[in-house]
């Protein structure tokens, strides 16, 4: 269920690890954010059933408003709610205080690591989803499927997830930690790892985005693109890109298209149909997908052009 999501949003080839790395880092947000959901509400009421029906909705929605604060942040303060129901004296020292709550990390880290995924229960995952994996080098890489996939890494030969010993292995060096790996490897994890992040952050954004430009247009006024860029703090890309994903999901549609432009022209109706059916894929406007269909076969002109005349 986490790793799906994740894959249909990546939108490169990136290490494997940094995949396995991502899962195990949002199962360990999700059960600290419940956990700090329920230390939070623990002492709202709930002796009727009203009262208890509306704690656990409380409990609920705030655990969701605590996932996207990331799990270090979540640690820390959940070591301070229930630094609050332990036994400190005030005549502890520094020293103990720090104990107390390095302790006590410490074993919300374990509470949390026995909620994580194990290496072979990922690769049952992969296998299970048929996604594509291949070796390059020393490095098992996993290839997203985007629509905006972009290939960064050509001549990689998918590996066969149904044999029992290619998920062994593959699990096998899952297990590897990153400090033991090379520099460079451990480079790629971690810039891999980075890249799901922002997408992963620009997927739940995404909503708040959808849900501030539908509430301008309730209000009769409408939220532009340099508005929604600066209340969101957006670059033009991530700002693309969550409309990509937005019109994709049907959360939003296509908005002051203009019919007739100055520089028209008339597909025949089987291009046209197929430069829709694109559109849609990629979540842009026609006009958009179009642009780019043409921008790519321009390109290609292009490289078979100057690789011609390289050979005479």
């Amino acid at each position: 269920m986490i790793l799906h999501p994740l894959v249909a949003l990546s939108d490169k080839v990136l290490p494997l690890k940094s995949y396995f790395n991502m899962v195990q880092q949002v199962q360990r947000t999700t059960h600290l954010a419940w956990a700090l959901a329920q230390a939070l509400t623990k002492d709202l009421p709930a002796g009727t059933p009203a009262e208890a029906k509306a704690k656990a909705e409380r409990a609920a929605a705030l655990e969701v408003e605590l996932r996207a604060k990331g799990a270090v942040y979540l640690a820390a303060t959940l070591a301070e709610e229930t630094k609050k129901s332990t036994r400190v004296t005030a005549q502890a020292t520094p020293e103990q205080r720090a104990a107390v709550e390095r302790d006590l990390l410490q074993k919300l880290d374990q509470d949390a690591q026995r909620r994580l995924c194990t290496e072979d229960v990922f690769m049952v995952a992969c296998s299970f989803l048929e996604v594509e994996i291949a070796k390059q080098g020393s490095v098992y890489y996993l290839k997203g499927e985007s629509p905006d996939f972009k290939e960064t890494k050509k001549n990689r030969n998918p590996l066969n997830l149904s044999d029992e010993v290619v998920l062994k292995t593959l699990s096998s060096g899952l297990a590897r930690p990153d400090e033991e790996r090379g520099a460079v490897e451990r480079g790629q994890i971690d810039s891999g790892f980075n890249h799901l992040v922002r997408l992963n952050k620009l997927h739940l954004t995404m909503t708040e985005v959808v849900r501030w430009i539908k509430e301008g247009d309730q209000k009769n006024t409408p939220r532009r693109k340099i508005d929604v860029r600066k209340h969101f703090g957006l670059s033009h890309t991530d700002y693309e890109r969550i409309m990509s994903m937005a019109r994709r999901e049907g959360m939003i549609s296509f908005r002051n298209r203009k019919k007739d432009p100055s520089n028209s022209y008339v597909l025949r109706a089987k291009n046209h149909q197929r430069v829709v059916e694109y559109a849609e894929k990629f979540g842009h406007s026609p006009q958009k997908t179009l642009n780019k269909i043409l921008d790519d076969f321009f390109d290609l002109i292009e490289k078979r052009r100057e690789k011609s005349t390289v050979g005479s």
